[in-house]
């Protein structure tokens, strides 16, 4: 029998019901983002580099790739799609930036000045090859604004150095540092990577011994990665490339956390590390790109994520040139994120900053996290991975030296499956077991 049914003199008009009382200066606040500039000018090809980069390019090309990444700067507050952002941070990565000059360097932040809104307190970070730091560069950067410098050491063995093909020794990485160190720069992080070919335990003890006499504000240790394209993916596809067994590379991450933090340093992500005495904070171009917090990226090959959308830029230098003096759009592939691949984005790349909060998951989703998540956080924990407090979960110091295995929990059976026509696999490397 049909139930009977009353009919509620009551209108709708809007949902939800409760509104506050809040100040319209805030409300209407442009959106707190990010901006990462790709310079892809290099002296050598690091043989574990699977970035797009370009060696021995003449002083006119790099001139007029500045002048183009300019260009697209300055159309990007055209796109209606997205609202206007207050800057926090801004990165300039490759490659190896500090290739180009103090004025192409400024001429590109110039135009994000021109462009976006940028905080008092901006985070303005360039990255150097040790034999690319000039102090006239460096005190003209500073005037300029610049405020956090990067240095790719990756190692202080020169057997080592040069096995990579890195442009640099020793020597010069105590050169580069101490002229960094004679400026007004308050905050360099040094870059070290593990596990290289032929890197034994010795060797990596002292190059983070090493690293830590230096007194850096902060320090980046760096999980070695095998990319298609790559010499080094080459290399182990012939089965040329003998790399440190696992056990040692999980010791090597297991020492080099227990030096850094037996020195005071903190853990910032599961590679970076800041140390309090020195500076405030690791970095906050790093807090936006780990957070999935939006993030713009300009240059060939450049990354960005606004919301649900991601995209990056084309990768062939000049065509990206040429596109850009046009006027004409340089994004090459690009997608929308599903409300639940968003999710599993936060969880993973959160947990690359060792922690997820609960109340900010809940904030952005409107669900609580372990409603979505219960099995693979009960895995995590069981397996000792992964801890439960009461506004977060946080890994243990057995899940950052597990990371991978932490962060692959989250994937689906679509994520792992082959791409179809029309797709891009991007983002995964290759699986590496020794």
């Amino acid at each position: 029998m049909q139930a009977e049914l009353t009919k509620i003199r009551r209108n709708i008009h809007t949902y939800p019901f409760k509104y506050g009382y809040i100040d319209a200066e805030e409300f209407f606040a442009l959106e707190a983002g990010s901006i990462y500039i790709h310079i892809p000018f290099c002296s050598t090809k690091c043989h574990f580099c699977e970035y797009t980069v370009y060696v021995g390019k003449s002083a006119d090309v790099q001139d007029r790739y500045v002048n183009a990444v300019c260009r697209e700067i300055e159309r990007f507050p055209e796109n209606a799609a997205f609202p206007r952002f207050r800057i926090e941070a801004i990165y300039f990565g490759g490659g190896t930036p500090g290739l180009l000059s103090a004025a192409q360097l400024i001429r590109i932040l110039e135009a994000c000045r021109r462009s976006f809104l940028l905080d008092d307190g901006c985070e303005i970070c360039c990255e150097f090859d040790p034999a690319s730091i000039d102090p006239e560069k460096i005190e003209a950067l500073l005037s300029a604004g610049f405020n956090r410098f990067s240095m790719g050491v990756q190692s202080f063995d020169d057997p080592i150095l040069r096995q990579s093909n890195r442009p640099h020794n020793r020597e010069a990485i105590f050169r580069g540092y101490e002229t960094l160190r004679k400026t007004d720069c308050r905050h360099v992080n040094l870059d070290l990577i593990y596990p290289m070919p032929a890197l034994t335990r010795e060797i990596w003890l002292d190059t983070v011994r090493r690293a830590i006499e230096l007194e850096p504000d902060c320090i980046t240790v760096y999980g070695l990665e095998i990319w298609p394209g790559t010499a080094y993916y080459n290399w182990l596809e012939k089965g040329n490339l003998k790399l440190p067994s696992n056990e040692d590379e999980v010791w090597m991450y297991t020492s080099a956390a227990e030096a850094l933090d037996r020195e005071g340093f903190i853990p910032r992500s599961n590679s970076g590390y800041y140390h309090p005495g020195r500076t405030s904070r690791y970095c906050r171009f790093l807090d936006f790109y780990w957070r999935t917090w939006p993030m713009i990226g300009f240059g060939v090959s450049s990354k960005s994520v606004v919301h649900n959308r991601l995209w990056t830029n084309i990768k062939p230098l000049a065509e990206y040139i040429e596109r850009a003096e046009r006027g004409e759009a340089v994004m090459d592939f690009a997608t929308r994120m599903t409300k639940a691949q968003e999710m599993r984005r936060v969880m993973i790349r959160g947990l690359k900053m060792c922690e997820v909060s609960k109340h900010e998951f809940r904030d952005r989703f409107g669900v609580e996290m372990e409603q979505i998540f219960a099995r693979e956080l009960r895995h995590l924990m069981d397996t000792g991975m992964l801890v439960d407090e009461p506004d977060r979960v946080a890994l243990t110091p057995t899940g950052r030296a597990y990371g991978t295995n932490v962060y692959e929990t989250f994937y689906t059976e679509d994520d792992l499956r082959p791409p179809v026509p029309g797709e891009v696999q991007f983002g995964i490397s290759t699986l590496v077991t020794q």
